[in-house]
C-alpha cells in the first residue's frame, strides 16, 4: 500500500508594533496628560513644603516650652527671618541669644539643649563638664524651598521668644510663613506660651487644609 505525504503549510504569525502614526497619537495625549497634570503636583508639593516648615517651627516651639517646663531653666527661641526665603531659628535652654551660624554643638554660644546621656555627669551648658549632653537644636530653610518667614509683634525683642519655667508664661508673637506660590501660614505665641497655627484672612481665598483661619 503507498502512502502519500501531504505537506501542509506552516502558517506564520507575523506581530506588528505601533505604526508611526499610532506613536504620534500617544505621544501626543501623553503630552497633554502632563500639561494637564503638571500644574496639579506642583501646587501639591508648594503647599506641602510649606505646612513642613511651619508644622516642625510648630513642634520646636512646643519642645522649647517643655524644656524650659520640666528643665526649670528659661528656655529660647531665637530667629534670623525678615520675609525671605534664606532664614534660620534654634532653640536653647543654655545661651539666651545663641548664634544661629554655628553648627557644632561644642562650639560657645551654639544653640543647644541639654540632655543628660546617662552617665550621671550633667552639663551647664557650655560644654565644660559632658559635651555629650549637648544636643544642636539650629535649623534653616534648605530643606523647605521658596519658603519664606517673617517674626512680628514679638514682646521680649524683635527676634526671641522666651519662656519663664516659674510663672509658665512667655513673650508673644507671631511668626508668618509664605510659600513660593503664596500660601499663608502663621504661628501665634500666646502669653501663656501656647503656639497655634492658623491661615491669615488675607490667604483664605488660597486654601491650605485642615487649619482654621486666623
Amino acid at each position: 500500500m503507498t502512502t502519500f505525504k501531504v505537506n501542509r503549510p506552516i502558517r506564520q504569525i507575523i506581530q506588528q508594533g505601533f505604526t508611526l502614526l499610532e506613536l504620534m497619537i500617544s505621544t501626543a495625549i501623553l503630552a497633554i496628560i502632563i500639561t494637564v497634570a503638571m500644574p496639579n503636583f506642583s501646587d501639591i508639593g508648594d503647599s506641602q513644603r510649606l505646612i513642613g516648615a511651619t508644622e516642625q517651627l510648630y513642634n520646636h516651639i512646643q519642645q522649647a516650652r517643655s524644656e524650659s517646663v520640666t528643665g526649670n531653666v528659661p528656655g529660647y527661641v531665637n530667629f534670623n527671618a525678615s520675609g525671605s526665603s534664606t532664614w534660620q531659628y534654634g532653640i536653647s535652654t543654655a545661651n539666651s541669644l545663641c548664634n544661629l551660624a554655628l553648627i557644632n554643638p561644642v562650639t560657645a554660644n551654639a544653640c543647644v539643649i541639654v540632655v543628660d546621656d546617662g552617665d550621671g555627669t550633667v552639663d551647664p551648658g557650655d560644654g565644660t563638664l559632658d559635651t555629650g549632653d549637648l544636643i544642636l537644636m539650629r535649623n534653616d530653610n534648605v530643606e523647605w524651598i521658596d519658603v519664606e518667614m517673617d517674626i512680628a509683634s514679638f514682646s521680649s525683642a524683635t527676634t526671641q521668644i522666651v519662656f519663664n519655667p516659674v510663672r509658665a508664661t512667655s513673650s508673644n508673637g507671631v511668626i508668618n510663613l509664605e510659600s513660593g506660590m503664596g500660601r499663608k501660614l502663621q504661628i501665634n505665641v500666646s502669653l501663656l506660651g501656647r503656639p497655634t497655627i492658623c491661615v491669615p484672612s488675607s490667604s483664605l481665598t488660597t486654601t491650605v487644609s485642615n487649619y482654621r483661619g486666623c
